[in-house]
């Protein structure tokens, strides 16, 4: 895993879960960014962390889904819509954030070392990979729509393949970035890097509530932990 979330330095802690293909959120850390609102400004730190720690919970409420029902079931259609969409706008901000994250890093990090950037290399092609597989997951969800739900099927094969390929790209790794962050990132910095506003923050609340709705209240993602394990 890359890196725990101790709570004395709030910027270091928090790099240890912004990678979205590796992330791992304690409990304790996100008890403490549970408010991203703060005086009614965004707190990009409080904020990252909820994004995360809310998008473990989806997936693990889809796994569940995905093991309850066989392939091509569609007693869970609407939870799986439901989750599908959110995903989709979930990893768009997933992947802004963490390619922000690598850009600055890129820059940043003095170009001799070679071990780092190499690091980077291997995550912008994770990000590359989750990017594409994203993609096609938009797309079988807006034939899927556009075909009346028709074919409940296709978009069935297709969301379990994406559920298949993330989670095994999501797979917790050993954060080899942290001991740059302190110095390299400053708060101002993380405003640019989480680039959120009220706008993305309803949006998320909006997708997450569709997920609680259609959801039995054993899938609920509030019913699931936020970390990789399944329960808490």
């Amino acid at each position: 895993m890359w890196g725990q979330w101790p709570q004395q330095h709030p910027i270091s802690a928090l790099f240890g879960v912004l990678i979205a293909l590796t992330l791992v959120l304690s409990p304790a850390g996100a008890a403490a960014n549970e408010e991203a609102i703060v005086n009614a400004e965004i707190n990009p730190l409080a904020e990252l962390g909820r994004e995360r720690r809310r998008q473990v919970q989806v997936r693990q409420s889809l796994k569940g889904a995905l093991e309850q029902a066989e392939p091509g079931d569609d007693t869970l259609a609407a939870l799986l819509e439901a989750c599908a969409d959110y995903l989709v706008n979930s990893m768009g901000r997933l992947d802004l954030t963490d390619m922000n994250i690598h850009d600055l890093l890129k820059e940043r990090v003095p170009q001799d070392n070679a071990e780092v950037h190499e690091a980077l290399h291997t995550l912008s092609n994770r990000q590359a990979t989750a990017r594409a597989e994203t993609a096609a997951l938009e797309e079988a969800l807006e034939t899927y729509r556009r075909g009346g739900r028709a074919d409940f099927a296709a978009f069935d094969r297709a969301l379990r393949h994406y559920h298949a390929v993330v989670s095994e790209l999501m797979t917790p790794r050993k954060n080899p970035f942290s001991p740059y962050t302190d110095k390299l990132f400053t708060f101002e910095d993380w405003i640019n890097i989480a680039a959120a506003s009220t706008e993305t923050v309803a949006a998320e609340d909006r997708l997450f509530d569709r997920i609680t709705a259609a959801a039995p209240d054993d899938l609920k993602p509030d019913s699931f932990s936020g970390t990789h394990g399944m329960r808490p």
